[in-house]
């Protein structure tokens, strides 16, 4: 399984500036809890699984890009089996199995937009170089120390997951059974894996700390940046487009469109 991480490309996506992805993820998560229109939020749901296909072709080996999947699946199943409002769509002859329009509707509307915020989160990830987006965000006044922290973090994270999955099948091989015992045996189990997880982290956390010193981290008011991104003239297309799209939605949400 592939980590969910940047990669590089050509894309629209990857060529937009970091900020624009950024404001269009916030407002496109804001929209989608507005809208109540289960036919719009279902096209905005295959129009971002899309996009994720086009971009990169083995999403679905992302990892937990299939649990997202069968998660909403999942949801939208129990809202159609258990919403029994609106009309009668299909009698199978069960209570159970009764279809109706209310929890078609409902099933629709709330796992497209819980599978739509994930996708949009995949595509801005997977699009946006985490030192591009700390550079853009320094641009609009956030001191370059908290730019460094979340460039840090983001960077870490899979490190730091990969030594933990090192640990467990360290540990596996060691004879520490985690199928086994009560919670007790849980506790003790946690405690012995993220023990040498944590001293592993602060040791890495130490060494950072050394390098920093050694390059004179935070001696100058301004940091210089081996690449700077900046808008351009795609950012303002982009921003055209995904305004229409979002004023469509909500007019015809709102606006008595069928």
């Amino acid at each position: 399984m592939r980590k969910l991480a940047y990669f590089s490309g050509k894309s629209l996506l990857h060529r937009l500036y970091p900020l624009t992805k950024l404001v269009w993820l916030i407002l496109g998560t804001i929209l989608l809890l507005v809208l109540t229109n289960s036919w719009i939020i279902l096209f905005l749901t295959c129009t971002c699984l899309i996009a994720l296909l086009r971009i990169y072709p083995r999403i679905w080996h992302v990892r937990g890009f299939r649990l997202v999947n069968l998660t909403g699946f999942v949801l939208f199943l129990l809202y159609l089996l258990f919403n029994k409002t609106g009309d009668i769509l299909l009698n199978p002859g069960l209570s159970l199995m009764q279809i109706t329009s209310g929890g078609l509707m409902t099933g629709l509307r709330f796992s497209g937009r819980f599978m739509t915020i994930v996708f949009l989160s995949y595509l801005f990830i997977l699009t946006t170089e985490p030192s591009d987006l700390a550079y853009a965000l320094m641009k609009l006044g956030l001191p370059y120390r908290y730019g460094f922290m979340l460039v840090t973090a983001l960077r870490l994270g899979p490190i730091l997951e990969d030594e933990g999955q090192t640990i467990y099948k360290a540990q596996l091989t060691r004879g520490v059974r985690y199928d086994q015992g009560g919670p007790k045996k849980v506790i003790l189990l946690t405690t012995q894996f993220l023990t040498p997880l944590l001293i592993s982290a602060l040791q890495r956390a130490d060494s950072l700390v050394f390098s920093m010193e050694g390059r004179g981290f935070d001696q100058y008011p301004e940091r210089t940046f081996r690449s700077r991104t900046k808008p351009s003239q795609l950012d303002l297309i982009f921003n055209i487009l995904a305004a229409i799209i979002a004023s469509a939605c909500i007019i015809i949400n709102f606006g008595g469109i069928s």
